[in-house]
């Protein structure tokens, strides 16, 4: 009787799996905005919801100019509705310039408090974007660019500007305070002069607290020019930091990463180049020798207790093929006020890596974290570039010290800000080849740097640093920016099905962007995820591995920029 149920239910799965597939793929669709009409970009994509105050799905809102001049779009209140939102913004075919984001000025004189407000459980894909935090008055925007409300939220943004967004209040742009299992994926961007009156802020995001606050960080080819550190947190950090090929030029104050328990991290083909301009004052550098640094480990505490149960064995954490450098303007400027008769205390050069004694020499104890070929070389930047820059800093340091710390309200800016950008000096497109000058982003300031060695000292053989100033070393398929939005893709049935215990699962993706393949069970609970990054446009491939899984029907689900699609499979054991 068992054997003839058993068999009985064999044969339902087999049914089942022969049943047409579910499916809920559907071509994204394009809504052109264009600057005015419709009016403000918040209240026209905060209009375009369906029940509950979800966005449509799998729309595409592309910012195009309807004419030869340059857009911008203007914003009162932040955009706060909930689902996946998806901005693409067309490069005017005209002036090679991609469409502005800015804040409006009230009646009563204020403006918005962040861009975005993530509600939970959001995708926000953002490719080809200026967001300027100068109001047309020159008052500087005082807020974060974006701060969530919820948790699981995921943040794609490729080619994209950040300009002039001081932080009032918090030390974030992307900021998650209290939200759990947020992911990061940044490529292509520049940060720039996004600094208030603290040297410490704004960073890019401090994960804190939370029990998981961020899950992947993933940041590949981008520039931070005049930005305090990129992540900080005091707990748990993230699960997996990937951090290559970026250019850090100028931050202020505090380490690059502020992350004491990092464990899971790759820090790799990075150059910091006068990182930490504030210096560290000797009255706090920590009696063990170690503290000043900008990549600082100290062993584990928090993550050593439930729910975490790490152990040092289990950190893995390379940070190799880097370059750090401070120029002489600085050291200079932080002799003078060790020296001077108002110095604030004792100032100190920071390390580059910092870490409490034993953890990069003792392999018993950590066996699992490498620190390799990490030189202290000058790139060779632009000369003039770099004598306003480091001026400018170096003022800015005398200032903070001069202060208590402080910069009271200087901000080291090193090129006027304009709003709507005036573009003067700036290249007509993202990527422009000018006989022998290459320009990576539509900015001033043109970091390709001269040191030849430094432009295969990749641990892959390419230059150090955000690859777009040198775009000769980039394919055209990832540097590009993309006019076109998102288009149809295609998952295929898992092969062979049903399976025990492996599958092959196909998918091809029409736009490149986030990529989640995940499995749920019958009830509809997520069993495993097998995909969750950014992936180019293309053929994939990936195997599905079921020792641990029951027999039955299961789901797998895609999702690539705001587009999902459903199969299901068997297992039979």
């Amino acid at each position: 009787m068992k054997a003839i149920l058993t068999s009985m239910f064999l044969m339902v799965l087999v049914m089942l799996c022969l049943l047409p597939s579910t499916s809920f793929a559907v071509p994204a669709d394009t809504v052109i905005v264009s600057a005015l009409p419709p009016g403000n970009l918040n209240n026209f994509i905060n209009a375009d919801t369906i029940s509950s105050g979800f966005v449509k799905p799998n729309t595409v809102f592309l910012l195009k100019p309807t004419g030869a001049l340059d857009t911008v779009y203007w914003m009162t209140a932040p955009v706060s509705v909930k689902g996946n939102i998806t901005i693409v913004g067309y490069v005017n075919p005209t002036t090679g310039h991609p469409p502005v984001v800015a804040p409006s000025i009230a009646g009563d004189n204020s403006s918005i408090g962040n861009f975005f407000t993530p509600q939970g459980n959001d995708t926000l894909t953002v490719n080809g974007v200026y967001f300027m935090g100068t109001r047309t008055d020159s008052i500087s925007f005082t807020g974060r660019f974006l701060s969530a409300a919820g948790p699981n939220n995921c943040f794609v943004f490729n080619h994209c500007i950040f300009e002039n967004i001081s932080g009032a209040g918090t030390p974030n742009l992307f900021d998650v305070w209290q939200q759990d299992h947020n992911s990061y994926y940044v490529t292509n961007c520049v940060f720039r002069n996004n600094q208030d009156d603290n040297p410490q802020n704004p960073g890019f995001a401090w994960v804190d607290p939370g029990t998981y606050p961020a899950d992947t960080i993933k940041m590949y080819n981008n520039t931070f020019f005049v930005q305090p550190y990129i992540l900080g947190s005091s707990g748990y950090g993230c699960k997996y930091l990937d951090f290559q090929h970026n250019t850090i030029f100028m931050s202020a104050g505090g380490g690059s990463f502020v992350v004491y328990q990092l464990h899971n991290a790759v820090i790799k083909n990075n150059i910091f180049f006068g990182a930490w301009a504030t210096a560290y004052p000797l009255a706090w550098y920590a009696v063990g020798g170690w503290g000043a640094g900008l990549i600082a480990l100290d062993s584990l505490s928090t993550l050593k207790a439930a729910p975490y149960n790490m152990t040092e064995a289990d950190r893995h954490v390379t940070i190799t093929n880097n370059a750090y450098f401070w120029p002489q303007q600085m050291v200079n400027k932080w002799a003078q006020l060790s020296a001077g008769t108002y110095q604030y205390m004792p100032l100190r050069q920071p390390d580059f890596i910092s870490a409490q004694p034993g953890i990069l020499t003792d392999k018993t104890t950590w066996p699992n974290i490498t620190v390799a070929h990490n030189d202290s070389v000058d790139p060779g930047f632009n000369s003039t570039l770099l004598t306003l820059a480091a001026g400018k800093m170096a003022a800015y340091v005398d200032t903070c010290w001069a202060h208590g710390g402080t910069g009271q309200g200087v901000r080291p800016y090193v090129y006027p800000l304009y709003d709507p950008p005036t573009w003067d000096g700036v290249p007509t497109n993202w990527r422009t080849v000018k006989g022998n000058t290459y320009y990576g982003y539509p900015v001033v300031e043109n970091l390709r740097y001269s040191n030849t060695s430094l432009q295969t000292a990749g641990s892959d053989g390419k230059a150090l640093g955000d690859l777009n100033w040198f775009p000769e070393q980039i394919s055209t398929s990832v540097s590009q920016t993309p006019n076109s939005v998102p288009g149809k893709f295609e998952l295929s049935q898992n092969y062979p099905n049903p399976f025990n215990p492996s599958t092959k699962i196909s998918y091809t993706l029409a736009a490149k962007g986030m990529t989640r393949l995940s499995v749920y069970d019958i009830l509809g609970r997520e069993v495993a995820v097998l995909v969750n990054e950014i992936q180019n446009v293309g053929s994939h491939d990936v195997t599905f591995t079921a020792n641990n899984f029951s027999s039955g029907v299961y789901f797998y689900k895609l999702s690539n920029s705001g587009t999902t699609t459903t199969l299901k499979m068997v297992l039979m054991k």
